[in-house]
């Protein structure tokens, strides 16, 4: 049986093991590993789960093709066999065919055949494939008006991002592990033996505080907020706090007419000839991305006029449609760690870095949430004089019919609330759907149903209108 807010707010109270903070995809992931052993578990998230990053990303569970130019193998071959696992073992990623044009602004015929050909050594069960101009015309006839050579078919993952970090936190839930949303971090003490950790539940306007004897700062973009906390006990923070970059990547979304194909694209933009996507989603296509600089607010994160000028240019001469044409768009930020200011060339492998009972996890990618995850079973390991097994399960199903409610749309939400700790009608339509995302409407037709199910929880009655202000149209 799964605890209530308040019971698990009781027994987080009574001190924990090991405390992780950050309920993105590496939290989650870490806190599912975990969640089996006989270590008391809990995950402490400051809104949302998944509100960062791990619900703004592309959707894509992938190689990372283009980090071969800057002879990242090391992160590629384990983003591949990542992908080829959780193809085969999570019910939150399916396979998308890729078409790799050939045209005037592609990579040159020997580069794209290397790289392909290394691409597919790593993976044990996708291999990419040539095919002429006439070949793809005949598959696709939507680019018979398109100037290129042939291409190369693959496949990579596509996932409900948002969605595997649930099914990670659930599956951990029902393990044993503690977890809550909107409980935010406000301060780090230190003893001999333990450290102490307050945190607000905002949901109720209290103070809470808890105790454990190892912490992993598993934050994402707000890593440097425990940065902080921790520097008057380690002053090497201040050097990681220089060393972490916020990259935002930019997403424009628009209505599936205007791109036929039963294929998604990876193509070098006519402008710079960066990597982007055209990925086709049901009602929707996300067209993406962006890589640039940011400072801005972490938690509302927009593309500029610029940027979204930016990717119709750059996917142009394969789908034609105007800035009025766009339903809806987002951004997200990734953290990345390392020296130098070219964002294009820090690596995207995740950094450990342990500092007494504490280890920090910085940059990383979604595709390799596991990867994390196992490393960090490691360290627990020793630190704790244990044999834990490499496990992670991803076999949590959602029950609807635990809720006694003839309409099945209201029954799932109502779902949402009370199993999965939706408080908002974001956390329902962006973070447990992704209507925001994958719908035509971007939700809008789903806002009183959602506000049905979480009114017995949050009666505010701003929240329609706070779900309608954050579609960026």
């Amino acid at each position: 049986m799964l605890l209530k807010r308040e019971d698990i707010i009781n027994e987080m109270e009574k001190g924990l093991d090991v405390l992780i903070i950050g309920g993105g995809i590496t939290g989650a992931g870490i806190l599912n590993a975990l969640s089996k052993s006989k270590l008391k578990i809990g995950l402490l998230e400051a809104r949302d789960y998944s509100i960062g990053t791990s619900s703004r990303s592309s959707k894509l569970i992938h190689g990372g093709l283009r980090y071969l130019e800057n002879f990242q193998f090391s992160v590629v071959k384990d983003s591949v066999r990542e992908r080829d696992f959780l193809l085969e073992n999570s019910r939150s990623v399916g396979r998308e065919d890729f078409f790799i044009p050939m045209d005037d602004y592609s990579w040159n015929r020997f580069e794209m055949f290397a790289g392909m050909k290394l691409y597919s050594l790593f993976s044990k069960k996708i291999r990419a494939t040539w095919y002429s101009r006439d070949e793809i015309i005949k598959k696709y006839p939507h680019f018979s008006d398109i100037k290129f050579s042939g291409g190369y078919i693959y496949a990579e993952g596509v996932v409900d991002d948002s969605r595997l970090v649930m099914d990670n936190i659930m599956n951990a839930r029902i393990n044993g592990a503690l977890s809550l949303n909107y409980a935010k971090v406000t301060g780090i003490d230190f003893t001999d033996d333990h450290y102490k950790i307050e945190f607000e539940d905002t949901i109720n306007k209290k103070n809470h505080q808890t105790k454990a004897r190892m912490i992993i700062n598993s934050a994402g973009i707000w890593v440097n907020d425990i940065f902080e906390m921790l520097s008057s006990k380690f002053s090497e923070m201040k050097e990681y706090s220089s060393m972490l970059k916020m990259s935002k990547g930019d997403h424009i979304i628009i209505p599936r007419e205007f791109y036929s194909p039963e294929v998604a694209i990876a193509l070098r933009s006519s402008v710079d000839r960066r990597q982007v996507f055209i990925i086709p989603r049901g009602e929707v296509v996300i067209i993406g991305t962006t890589e640039t600089r940011y400072e801005g607010d972490k938690y509302d994160p927009k593309p500029s006029e610029e940027e979204i000028d930016y990717l119709i240019k750059s996917v142009s001469r394969y789908v034609k449609f105007g800035r009025e044409d766009i339903i809806n768009s987002y951004s997200g930020i990734r953290p990345l760690f390392g020296k130098g200011e070219d964002l294009g060339k820090i690596s995207r492998e995740y950094r450990i870095i342990k500092n007494g009972r504490i280890i920090n996890v910085v940059g990383g990618k979604l595709t390799t949430y596991r990867s994390v995850a196992f490393q960090i079973l490691d360290f627990i390991s020793k630190e704790f004089s244990l044999n834990l097994g490499r496990d992670l399960e991803l076999n949590y199903i959602p029950d609807y019919n635990l809720i006694k409610d003839a309409d099945p749309e209201i029954r799932k939400f109502r779902y949402y609330v009370e199993y999965e700790q939706a408080y908002h009608i974001d956390d329902i339509l962006w973070r447990r759907e992704d209507h925001y995302i994958f719908s035509k409407d971007s939700g809008l037709s789903k806002v009183d149903r959602a506000w049905e199910a979480i009114r017995t929880v949050n009666p505010d009655e701003n929240e329609k209108e706070n779900y309608r202000k954050i579609i960026n149209r």
